[in-house]
């Protein structure tokens, strides 16, 4: 492990190994970001690409402890140290802008001098018990409260739980890919600009891909704009949308999220499993439309802040 982390460092990728032991043939090695949304899809690619090993499992990201009674993380820093575990954290919880957001407070006493350091150990240990991926990407807001909010407080080990309903059951964030576009529920609404206050966005958004927000699976953000002049052109735009629908669904391969219009340029977003095959796809579709100015493009949008971005509290 030593000898890996090594590379990792000697070739500048900015991520790090972790061996979890597990019995004969079940150890694990553990690629992480330590939450750092800008790395995980190098983690992802690392993992994608790694090669088979007799005796180990290759995993992206740390996954959830089971052992959750007796694990803790110990810290020294000069002359002092001190360990978390689940319990000493007191977890109070909102739902925000279709999130979770936490405010924490320690159950045992740190002090001063340890606030800092006390703090950075506690997003790792939930990075441990909520899972790095949901705890980067579908926790929200976090504050360090310096009394527990009695009301809702719980004990972390107490909330995982709780997390999971607020997601599935509350958030409705269920994960099941919608069986057919005659599930699409679509929400339309204007945004205007101080700056431009003339010029109005008109954005559609498909409430039903809410389902599959923050979802492992569909980290990509497709994004296929085109300039609208003229209502032959929007047609155009239109058939160029229902040629990409279907092609992104047979599979699961994308949902359909989003379309904006401004100042005559469309935008249309799919959330896509695989970045490269939904370019060549969307692009394939483009190449029908000879007349159309369309510009396709792909990044890696976990988050989903394209589609969350004008959401309500």
């Amino acid at each position: 492990m030593e000898n890996l982390n090594n590379l990792l460092v000697d070739n500048q990728l900015d991520v790090i190994a972790e061996l979890t032991p597990g019995d004969k043939k079940n150890h694990k090695i553990i690629f992480t970001a330590q939450g750092r949304i800008e790395q995980f899809e190098l983690v992802m690619r690392i993992v994608k690409h790694a090669p088979d090993l007799n005796f180990f499992e290759i995993e992206a990201f740390r996954t959830r402890v089971k052992n959750l009674d007796t694990f803790s993380i110990s810290i020294a820093h000069d002359d002092d140290s001190f360990s978390l575990k689940p319990t000493d954290l007191l977890i109070s919880h909102n739902e925000e802008y279709r999130k979770i957001s936490l405010k924490i407070a320690f159950g045992k006493t740190i002090p001063e001098e340890m606030k800092q350091i006390a703090q950075s150990t506690a997003f790792t240990l939930l990075d441990h018990v909520l899972g790095e991926y949901d705890f980067s990407i579908k926790i929200g807001s976090v504050n360090f409260l310096e009394t527990p909010n009695e009301e809702n407080a719980v004990p972390l080990n107490e909330f995982v739980k709780i997390f999971d309903h607020l997601w599935q059951d509350k958030l409705k964030h269920t994960g099941i890919f919608p069986l057919s576009d005659n599930e699409d529920r679509w929400s339309v609404f204007e945004i205007s600009y101080e700056n431009d206050p003339d010029s109005k966005k008109l954005v559609q958004r498909n409430e039903t891909a809410d389902v599959l927000v923050g979802d492992f699976n569909y980290c990509y953000a497709l994004n296929v704009t085109a300039d609208v002049d003229s209502k032959e052109i929007l047609s155009l735009v239109y058939e160029l949308e229902d040629t990409i629908n279907p092609a992104l669904q047979i599979n699961k391969q994308g949902i359909h999220c989003q379309n904006t219009f401004y100042q005559g340029v469309r935008t249309m977003l799919w959330h896509v499993q695989d970045k490269q095959s939904a370019i060549a796809l969307a692009q394939r579709a483009a190449d029908q439309y000879k007349t159309l100015s369309a510009k396709i493009e792909c990044e890696f949008d976990p988050c989903w802040s394209q589609y969350l971005r004008w959401v309500g509290k």
